[in-house]
């Protein structure tokens, strides 16, 4: 379960900004959160809103990053430059840090992990672990110098530094050596938090579909279908292997690649009243058919692991209908047994409702028109009455985070 994550100076946030999943003292919609302690709750799902290029993109973007700096950080050569990394837009030194940072809870256990690059080297690490209430810092990293905090985690992580090249993460490193201390967070920031873009939707889909042994997942995304009132009864996904042509020109890349066709089946009435099956391309349905289909397999998978699933403009081409269905499968316990969380950028203002969302859970990004700067911050920040029409205040400007239309 995602806390916090925080980023500073990267594209647009120049100063940092924190998503916080932990939820305020407030008692609307208990139902919408997780009990972490007897103290704390995070929240099963957040929406953040803003006007176009408004910044909202680029927190998931932010999160993506730091994810593939982590994932990637071994299979890194030597003086090969870190991925994503794009300071401050409209910063004069444009080779200032980057910081990311995750608090999160893994195998039950309460971790903070971040660290601070340029797009050469990293320049600051540091794992934090907490025993109930007690922190232990396990180790931190300034530059090529590093400190560990007790005997025993100096005796199994001091001898893998001089394996950790400037460009790489210690944590990946380590647990690559097998370190038993750095593997429950790495191994967490690795599978159980995925960001999902609904313009540039992920091939990946398609092989989950291929591997459903099962057929839950057809099954699931058939329900989904359904529920969007989209005609479309079944579908068949096929796979085939051709040869990739440039596999003879370039080292490292593979000799075969996969085809897939995606096949919808429509039941449709004729003139004599009776139903004939008709088959269709995947791609000759909509856009937000093509979306909702490729987005299924991702929010099976956070439900049914309990993972951290984010949404950059997770409405693109869907009826607001059926994105109130999706948060909803997140906020319900009943159909979110496992503690998933949903973190999307949303325009669809359905959502600004206190009978369906907390006030915590309703986030803004705003950007200055004067110093290019977005800035992350929540509803709960201004004093809403119970009964208030969030959605007027909002296209009335009353939160910010909506264009200035003259």
């Amino acid at each position: 379960m995602l806390i916090r994550f925080s980023v500073s100076n990267f594209k647009s946030f120049r100063d940092t900004a924190v998503l916080s999943m932990q939820a305020d003292a407030i008692k609307e919609h208990p139902e919408n959160t997780l009990a972490l302690n007897n103290r704390e709750k995070l929240l099963r799902s957040a929406a953040i809103f803003g006007a176009n290029a408004a910044g909202k993109s680029n927190l998931t973007k932010a999160i993506t990053a730091a994810l593939i700096i982590i994932r990637l950080s071994e299979n890194r050569q030597i003086n090969e430059p870190l991925p994503l990394v794009e300071p401050f837009m409209f910063s004069e030194d444009r080779n200032s840090e980057t910081s990311f940072e995750f608090e999160f809870i893994a195998e039950k256990h309460r971790y903070i992990y971040g660290f601070s690059c340029t797009a050469k080297h990293i320049t600051e690490e540091h794992l934090i672990s907490y025993s109930s209430q007690r922190q232990t810092n396990i180790f931190r990293r300034s530059g090529q110098e590093f400190v560990f905090f007790n005997n025993e985690t100096r005796k199994q992580l001091m001898p893998l530094t001089a394996k950790t090249a400037e460009n790489k993460l210690f944590l990946a490193t380590a647990t690559s050596w097998n370190a038993e201390l750095t593997r429950i967070p790495f191994l967490w920031l690795k599978e159980s938090i995925d960001v999902f873009n609904s313009y540039n939707p992920s091939p990946q889909s398609l092989e989950f579909y291929e591997n459903d042994k099962t057929g839950e997942l057809k099954e699931f995304t058939n329900h989904l279908l359904k529920e969007a009132d989209i005609n479309i009864d079944d579908f068949t996904v096929e796979s085939r292997e051709v040869k990739n042509p440039i596999a003879m020109f370039q080292v490292n890349v593979p000799a075969f690649s996969k085809e897939y066709m995606v096949m919808t089946n429509h039941a449709i009435s004729g003139e004599d009243e009776k139903k004939r099956n008709y088959q269709l391309p995947l791609l000759s349905e909509s856009k937000g058919t093509q979306n909702l289909f490729s987005l299924s397999p991702w929010i099976k998978k956070a439900l049914d692991n309990g993972y951290v699933f984010c949404v950059d403009e997770l409405d693109s081409s869907m009826h607001p209908a059926l994105l109130l269905y999706i948060v909803e499968l997140f906020n319900s316990p009943e159909t979110n047994p496992n503690g998933a969380q949903l973190i999307m950028t949303t325009h669809t203002t359905d959502l600004l409702t206190t009978s369906l969302m907390r006030r915590d859970q309703i986030l803004f990004v705003e950007k200055s028109n004067d110093t290019g700067v977005s800035e992350l911050y929540s509803l709960n920040d201004f004093p809403v009455r119970t009964r208030e029409d969030i959605r007027k205040a909002y296209l009335a400007g009353r939160f910010g985070a909506v264009p200035n239309i003259l």
